[in-house]
């Protein structure tokens, strides 16, 4: 556990499993990021993950870290050094698009949560028992999106899993009844093109339609 945020991973994993819904952060500056962040945050998002493709990345994982009532993690990492950049800026959480399993125990020993890729049963269950603490299914979508899912995850028991891509307001719901704990969110909440123009409150509102709907489906509202 790191003394100075004083969460433990656990701690930190059952925060973003009751909030539900990820963003991811990725834009083309520091600056961008930040703003979104801020904006996704306003709508009430508050689990953060921040792309290490991005000039930065790393400065704006150590600026957000901080900030009350966010949990802020590394998206993207495909490196050691990716990882060991992120860890050092604070990150709680790392994510990994690939079955790359020695992230595992750079986080262990960080005290972060590992979030590590894989797509069918067998890559699946195999990350799962190498020890990640999230199993991250991806790309999902194109290959058929909750139905897809549905299939794969009939023959496997109760796991923790964050599904990303290709989610929208339109076929949340869908993802919200799989046995699916988290569920990320890149660019139809973060719209690149309101990005651009520096207009961050139709993501606000994006991102609170999103919370509200997730709110009704568990029942809170």
């Amino acid at each position: 556990m790191r003394s100075d945020r004083g969460t433990s991973p656990a701690a930190v994993l059952e925060g973003m499993i009751r909030r539900r819904l990820l963003a991811v952060i990725r834009t083309k500056t520091p600056e961008q990021a930040m703003a979104a962040a801020e904006a996704v945050a306003a709508g009430g998002i508050l689990s953060l993950e921040v792309s290490v493709t991005m000039p930065e990345a790393d400065q704006v994982i150590k600026a957000l870290a901080p900030r009350r009532g966010l949990t802020v993690g590394a998206g993207g990492v495909l490196s050691k050094e990716q990882a060991e950049l992120a860890l050092q800026a604070e990150a709680q959480f790392l994510v990994s698009p690939v079955g790359d399993v020695s992230l595992v125990p750079l986080c262990r020993e960080a005290g972060a949560v590992s979030v590590v890729g894989a797509l069918t049963p067998t890559e699946i269950l195999a990350v799962h028992r190498a020890g990640a603490d999230v199993v991250k299914i991806f790309p999902a979508d194109p290959l058929g999106g909750p139905r897809y899912l549905r299939a794969v995850l009939d023959p496997l028991p109760p796991l923790p899993l964050m599904v990303e891509g290709g989610v929208t307001l339109e076929n949340l719901l869908d993802y919200l009844g799989l046995p699916i704990p988290l569920i990320a969110l890149g660019e139809h909440v973060v719209v690149p093109r309101l990005v651009a123009k520096g207009v961050y409150a139709p993501i606000t509102a994006r991102a609170r339609d999103l919370v509200l709907l997730v709110e009704k489906r568990q029942g809170r509202r």
